[in-house]
């Protein structure tokens, strides 16, 4: 597990800052925000317990044309059209509509952050949050003050007062853990076999150098580590360098009390497929549009709440479609209908429908601003979503 690079002694000061937005967290999410956010005059603050790009909370693989439309395209570590899937009878290779990319972690997260060089980073633990015209957060070194503050802190919700503190495994979460095997590999593989997990899916995700093995769980009860284990000492690997995360697979509510929720704290990780990554960057641009407007007077705050709550609430029913499927994958496993439905994806046509059906719950980046032509950007590359 990864030792936390915090500030000590001369170097940890108090922090009693005063700033225009305040962006609580500094992964997917969160980055993509701030770097909204460059260019717009605006005194940005990220805060994150964790250095930029410490803790890797993810297998890490994406979309290709979202790293390349964003910019982000040197961290990719190799390019998949097929998914190659096993079940406890068979192995079925799905063909791609698009392809899937493993990346660094480290590296993208650094590229995010230099695209967002002019807002301020400071390592420390949010604790809370007073609300009002301008928010007072609380951290283990002192208060920070804005009036545009955002939760892109994960699964834990830490900006929420709506009831009792999210605690697994009560809450509606998932859980998956992997291991970062040195080691190379051909295949983006998925196993739906409950030998490996009763209810869930298991996975090997190449990456350069090291491959990434791991078994994630519908059902927050049941432990996760002896399928990892089993899974990566049968594909002769070994199983090292832990790490794992809750996932939240349920829609929450955007906004609540004047702040902004994105990523995790939101609930924009896809359920079924756990899918985080892709729903990060694109809440976070939305979000970043509407932050923009607000900052520039063309919009107030609670217009902005307003306008990015909407938008949130517009994805509800796929969500809500996408959770009963995982409800109905969490029963039927190792079913004959499962192989059957496995085996039927091995059609391209067939594997080209579900995917494209898959991909447009979120698309491309350009489709978020097409009311908002301040969302593409104009350098020399032409990049979407990339600061003008």
């Amino acid at each position: 597990m990864p030792v936390r690079a915090t500030k000590r002694g001369t170097a940890r000061t108090t922090l009693d800052r005063d700033c225009d937005v305040l962006v609580c967290g500094a992964s997917f999410a969160g980055l993509t925000v701030a770097r909204e956010l460059e260019r717009s005059g605006a005194r940005v603050m990220l805060i994150d317990r964790y250095e930029v790009g410490e803790r890797q909370t993810s297998a890490c693989a994406v979309p290709t044309e979202w790293l390349e439309l964003l910019g982000l395209e040197s961290s990719v570590r190799q390019t998949f059209d097929e998914l190659v899937v096993h079940t406890s009878r068979s192995t079925t290779r799905w063909p791609l509509p698009i392809s899937f990319s493993t990346f660094d972690y480290r590296e993208l997260c650094g590229l995010l952050r230099a695209a967002a060089s002019s807002s301020e980073f400071e390592t420390a633990t949010v604790e809370g949050v007073q609300t009002g015209q301008t928010h007072t957060v609380r951290t283990d070194r002192g208060d920070v003050r804005a009036p545009y503050v955002i939760d892109a802190l994960g699964w834990r919700r830490v900006l929420s007062s709506s009831g009792q503190p999210i605690q697994p495994p009560d809450a509606r979460l998932s859980r998956g853990l992997e291991v970062h095997p040195p080691g190379t590999g051909d295949d983006l593989e998925c196993w739906i076999d409950p030998h490996y997990i009763r209810a869930g899916y298991s996975w090997s995700f190449p990456a350069g150098d090291e491959v990434r093995v791991g078994v994630g769980s519908f059902e927050p009860r049941d432990h996760v580590k002896d399928g990892t284990v089993a899974l990566a000492r049968d594909l002769s690997r070994d199983p090292v360098g832990y790490q794992g995360n809750w996932i939240p697979h349920q829609l929450r509510p955007a906004t609540e009390n004047g702040i902004f929720f994105v990523g995790d704290s939101a609930g924009h990780c896809l359920p079924l497929t756990a899918e985080g990554i892709r729903p990060a960057f694109y809440f976070a641009l939305a979000l970043g549009r509407e932050l923009r407007a607000a900052l520039a007077g063309a919009i107030t705050r609670e217009q902005a709440l307003t306008r990015y709550r909407a938008f949130n609430r517009k994805h509800a029913l796929k969500y809500s479609c996408m959770l009963g499927a995982q409800h109905l994958a969490g029963r039927t496993t190792g079913s004959a209908p499962m192989r059957w439905l496995v085996g039927a994806l091995r059609a391209r046509r067939v594997s080209h429908w579900t995917f494209d059906h898959y991909y447009q719950i979120m698309p491309r980046p350009s489709a978020i601003g097409s009311d908002s032509p301040e969302l593409v950007g104009t350098g020399a590359r032409g990049r979407l979503g990339a600061p003008a």
